[in-house]
């Protein structure tokens, strides 16, 4: 048994067939099948069931891939490690963020990073926040930027801020002019101002429209729904197009695009904060520019 088995054994079980697995391999398919045929001679069992030119993992197989997989991310840590020792004069670094995330933050992240690490590229894998955590579980990054919470027998993290929800109206519209006359001196409304407006939603499953529906039940509020979208980016457009207005993180008010184009105003009542943390699988070994690009995110 050997990483080099173990790869093919995963590569295998990944692409469900001899050929995919060989061809992202880069070997042929009678090398493969013949690696393969060897591991199972070796502990007398069988990884995989082969049926019409498709393969399926067995029970043996899967306890097998779970120890190598362990096995795997210790010879990635060993990597990482010599990696350190050689000065950090190149490798990649990849994180995981939303799309809204890299648009408002990562420009700015990545020019602090490069002036510490010319060498060392970023590269940026942008989902949905639901499915963040799913990708980073799968160990599809190094780092990953969501908010809390996030399950502790997986993942380790780091806080990098804590921000309040306000709501973003259209600069210019009647809303504002009359939020603006009752907010105190530092933009802040009643929740009861808002009564009866159009409100760009999300859908019911995700976190910020948890905290609208939330916000409403708790101080009676009721609201249009203007139109739903999946998306806090789509959100703000629809808000910058009078559609409605939002319920968002005040964080993205330092965005001097948003700021020529909405007014954020934050509320009179107590709200819970929104925790954005880097995040990163559980006994993980952080190299020394992974450590400053963390360093980075909480200075930004």
């Amino acid at each position: 048994m050997n990483l080099k088995q173990m790869k093919y054994a995963a590569t295998l079980a990944q692409t469900g067939s001899f050929s995919g697995a060989a061809e992202l391999l880069q070997i042929s398919q009678p090398s493969l099948s013949q690696s393969i045929k060897t591991i199972e001679k070796e502990l007398g069992v069988e990884l995989f069931e082969r049926t019409n030119g498709r393969v399926r993992i067995t029970d043996a197989g899967k306890v097998y891939l779970e120890a190598g997989q362990k096995m795997l991310e210790l010879e990635t840590d060993m990597l990482n490690q010599l990696k350190d020792v050689a000065d950090h004069k190149e490798g990649t670094i990849t994180l995981g963020a939303s799309p809204f995330r890299s648009i408002a933050v990562m420009p700015e992240v990545t020019r602090r990073f490069q002036e510490l690490y010319p060498g060392i590229q970023l590269v940026i894998q942008e989902m949905a926040t639901q499915e963040l955590l799913e990708a980073a579980e799968r160990n599809e990054f190094d780092l990953c930027l969501t908010i809390l919470p996030v399950d502790e027998r997986f993942f380790q993290y780091e806080v990098v801020l804590e921000e309040e929800l306000g709501v973003a109206v259209k600069k210019g519209s009647e809303l504002e002019r009359r939020l603006t006359k009752n907010s105190n001196a530092g933009n802040a409304i009643d929740v009861s101002l808002l009564q009866g407006e159009a409100f760009v939603m999300l859908p019911d499953h995700l976190s910020m429209q948890k905290e609208l529906n939330n916000l409403c039940y708790q101080n009676r509020l009721e609201l249009k729904k203007a139109v739903v979208v999946k998306s806090l980016a789509t959100q703000l457009e629809m808000v910058e197009a009078g559609v409605g207005s939002a319920l968002v993180p005040m964080g993205i008010q330092k965005s001097a695009r948003l700021q020529r184009e909405l007014r954020f105003f934050s509320f009179l009542q107590e709200l819970p904060r929104r925790v954005l943390v880097i995040a990163y699988q559980k006994g993980k070994y952080l190299s020394k520019p992974m450590q400053d690009l963390i360093e980075i995110f909480k200075t930004i």
